[in-house]
């Protein structure tokens, strides 16, 4: 008996070897949809993305998405790649590139903690009160005043960020990514990372911090080498 039914829930079509959502078709070979998303730019200026964390966020229509790294620029890819493998039980998860006081959608339009915090709600996957991680370059650099810690007063919730640069690295072969060999880390300084041993000198590390619904830092974590998949 033939197995129809593909993550997360759609349905295989054989004659085309594309995959189902009702609204939309998604290529498992590009690992994109090549339907535009019928809600229009209400889910990210990317119409042929995928949701970002299709686990941890139910998405049977096809419908959702918050990875703001646009796998179409060379640059992004590792980084889209890591942030779509990032599944944490009832948190609320988004990449996208960070600059003080602001990060950027895949369109490199300037999102504040404001901005950010009204699409978090008009988000059907984001419940009242859910704990937020920004994967992104320093986001809590500035500690109660950086972007993570305005977010976490926008949003009356725990938001957690990265006191340095998020670096992503994987292996490539002859121009082809090897997305089984990505791992991430926090550094601001790349010549401290081994790829070979995947290790950060611990001199280099960087923390993530998190801070709780009146924007203050509530604990820091060190953010060591590890497989985007891992990250809890």
């Amino acid at each position: 008996m033939q197995q129809l039914i593909r993550l997360p829930g759609q349905q295989y079509d054989e004659e085309s070897g594309l995959h189902y959502n009702r609204h939309r078709y998604y290529d498992p070979g590009q690992g994109r949809y090549i339907t535009q998303d019928p809600i229009g730019l209400i889910g990210g200026w990317n119409l042929y993305s995928y949701p970002l964390n299709p686990i941890g966020y139910i998405d049977p229509y096809g419908l959702a998405s918050m990875n703001f790294y646009d796998e179409g620029l060379h640059r992004n890819v590792a980084l889209h790649a890591a942030t779509d493998k990032i599944n944490i039980p009832g948190v609320f998860t988004i990449g996208g590139h960070g600059y003080p006081g602001f990060i950027t959608d895949e369109n490199g339009i300037y999102e504040t903690a404001e901005d950010l915090a009204d699409r978090i709600r008009a988000n059907p996957n984001y419940k009242k009160g859910m704990p937020v991680w920004l994967f992104s370059c320093g986001a809590a650099r500035e500690g109660d005043k950086s972007f993570a810690s305005n977010l976490a007063k926008a949003l009356h919730a725990k938001v957690t960020g990265a006191d340095t640069e998020w670096q992503v690295w994987m292996g490539w072969d002859d121009g082809i990514p090897l997305f089984d060999t990505l791992r991430t880390g926090l550094t601001d300084n790349p010549s401290a990372i081994d790829t070979n041993k995947n290790m950060i000198s611990d001199s280099s590390i960087g923390h993530w911090i998190t801070f709780g619904p009146s924007g203050k830092p509530i604990s820091s974590v060190p953010g060591k080498a590890i497989k985007p998949g891992d990250i809890k």
